[in-house]
């Protein structure tokens, strides 16, 4: 029986770079591990590219039920004592398996191991490197102990993922961020300051400062989850109001750009209930009068 199983998540993977995913799975240093590609109802010839490779098992999904599901799923085929997930248009190092596995296996307190890594581009060059800790002003760092563990960039402990119930399928965004909030304590993630996995970045993607209804409503019921563990007047309080102020903006920013201002002008006095003094928000308000 294999000692790490990868499950790769995948949508339309013939054109967003599946193929690359796996090959670098199968050409890591490690090799005691099974690969299983999870298709969530692909419309392309994922199925066909996933049989070029013998030694993957494909699973197919019946309807479209997005990524968390689709991680769900894998992990409850997956056979081994450590899991890792990488998705479709990520790449790891080849020694992103080897090195992590030797932190968590003897740290048996420790539910997952977490590296460092690089943002490319659509050809795979490198933007940027991702330092895997960060302090910032939200609860999305706060309530994991600013450890930004990347989906693609973590290796988990079974038992403490299956402890914790896996991703929950019913966040549309942020149920990365989600899963690491309930899988932390102190002493239970160890960080690896090495840039071991690639997280590709899409040209079209670019515009990230107007959601989509979609990302808002995944974001709301994000915040309203997490929502208890944020008592007023806490550091943790505190940012969760700056996160509604900054829904709210985004939410605001969204109707302003489809021509609903009444609906922004509600979202920005909403921001402002939450951050009184935000120039910006006060700027689009008095906008949203103005078309």
């Amino acid at each position: 029986m294999a000692h790490i199983s990868v499950v790769i998540p995948a949508y339309n993977g013939t054109s967003r770079y599946l193929e690359q995913a796996i090959r670098s799975v199968l050409a890591q240093s490690y090799q005691d591990c099974e690969i299983i590609v999870v298709d969530d109802a692909s419309t392309d010839n994922t199925e066909a590219l996933v049989h070029t490779f013998p030694d993957v098992r494909y699973v197919r999904h019946a309807r479209n039920a997005g990524q968390a599901a689709a991680r769900n799923t894998g992990a409850r085929l997956a056979m081994a004592s450590y899991l890792a997930f990488l998705d479709q248009d990520d790449l790891w190092e080849p020694t992103f398996l080897e090195e992590t596995l030797a932190l968590l296996e003897p740290a048996t307190e420790a539910a997952l191991v977490h590296c460092d890594g690089y943002q490319v581009n659509e050809r795979n060059e490198i933007l940027e490197y991702d330092a895997a800790m960060k302090q910032q002003r939200s609860i999305t760092q706060l309530l994991r102990g600013g450890h930004d563990a990347a989906t693609s960039g973590s290796l988990f402990r079974r038992t403490c993922f299956d402890a914790v119930g896996g991703y929950d399928a019913a966040l549309s965004i942020w149920e990365d961020i989600d899963l690491i909030i309930r899988l932390y304590a102190p002493g239970r993630f160890i960080h690896l300051p090495r840039p071991l996995y690639r997280h590709r970045l899409y040209a079209h993607n670019a515009s990230r400062d107007i959601p989509s209804l979609r990302a808002l409503d995944g974001r709301r019921r994000f915040l309203e989850k997490h929502a208890a563990a944020c008592r007023p007047g806490t550091p943790e309080g505190n940012a969760l109001s700056h996160d509604w102020a900054v829904y709210y903006a985004d939410l605001g920013k969204h109707h302003l750009r489809a021509h609903t201002p009444a609906a922004a002008r509600q979202a920005f006095q909403s921001a402002l209930r939450h951050e009184p003094l935000n120039v910006k928000t006060w700027s689009r308000l008095v906008r949203s009068y103005f078309i």
